[in-house]
């Protein structure tokens, strides 16, 4: 079931979430948190932004001006957050050419920071190579902006956002038992983004949100290879005890409706899944 409002549709995952909302879970907890003086971030997750969207991008990221507090991943790391709103780091994740074409003019013009996390596979590829790494290693079967040129991958750097680190070809960590095939898509990924860039390459995001694997210690590979912390997908609020190689993320687009893109911003979607956790006990 949907409900059609805005740029996308509400579905029914989001209405419990869109509820807590107007009831006022967010502005109580977050009242909370300020009276506390407590500081707290929540980490967005894009994909990739078509041409079509950057009307509601935009929009959405004068929303986060508005009510947060813009910072990088650096700062929720190393503890630079402010208690007074909430603290909002914002994220990408694959590797698009939307990401040259759409979103860098709005970032830029608007003056925030972000984080792109990339699977150097993908970069500068194009045609029957690009459809598949798109199907097979994305696992999409929708269509896309298409992939990141090398040169423009390098401008976004040289203009001051922070390229992250996504395995070199955007593999599920959690099914691999192969330390070496590990090791391998780490490391080769961080060592070519570096080499591209020329700027170190620091945080990482696991590809898909899996972050655990039964027999190799991930975190201790993205420590060795000089990482200082790894995003997932899983939804939370961010505090100074998190732990930074598994810190939350949301999962948001530039076509979900406002309505929902402000619940989940400011904390709802939090409410949602300690409701699902009590229920399932």
């Amino acid at each position: 079931m949907t409900l059609g409002i805005g740029p996308g549709s509400i579905r029914r995952q989001d209405l419990l979430c869109l509820i807590l909302y107007y009831l006022g879970f967010s502005r109580i907890r977050n009242l909370i948190f300020r009276l506390r003086r407590m500081p707290v971030a929540r980490i967005l997750a894009f994909h990739d932004v078509p041409y079509s969207d950057i009307r509601h991008f935009r929009e959405k990221l004068e929303v986060i001006q508005e009510v947060g507090n813009v910072i990088s991943l650096d700062d929720i790391v190393t503890g630079r957050m402010s208690w007074k709103k909430i603290n909002v780091a914002i994220t990408f994740d694959d590797g698009y050419r939307g990401w040259y074409d759409n979103v860098f003019p709005v970032l830029r013009d608007l003056g925030i920071t972000a984080t792109f996390f990339v699977s150097c596979g993908f970069i500068g590829v194009q045609d029957k190579e690009e459809r598949n790494f798109i199907k097979n290693n994305l696992r999409s079967n929708q269509k896309t902006s298409g992939s990141l040129a090398i040169s423009e991958l390098r401008t976004l750097a040289d203009n001051r956002f922070t390229i992250g680190g996504h395995t070199l070809s955007h593999v599920n960590l959690s099914e691999l038992s192969n330390i070496s095939k590990v090791c391998s898509e780490i490391q080769k990924d961080k060592m070519e983004l570096e080499r591209i860039t020329k700027k170190k390459v620091e945080y990482f995001a696991y590809p898909f949100g899996f972050y655990q694997n039964t027999q190799i210690d991930i975190v201790k590979i993205l420590q060795d290879s000089g990482y200082k912390g790894a995003v997932t997908l899983t939804p939370g609020l961010i505090t100074a005890n998190t732990n930074s190689y598994y810190l939350h993320r949301d999962l948001v687009s530039a076509s979900m409706p406002m309505s929902v893109f402000k619940a989940r911003l400011l904390g709802n979607h939090d409410g949602v899944m300690y409701a699902r956790k009590i229920l399932l006990q």
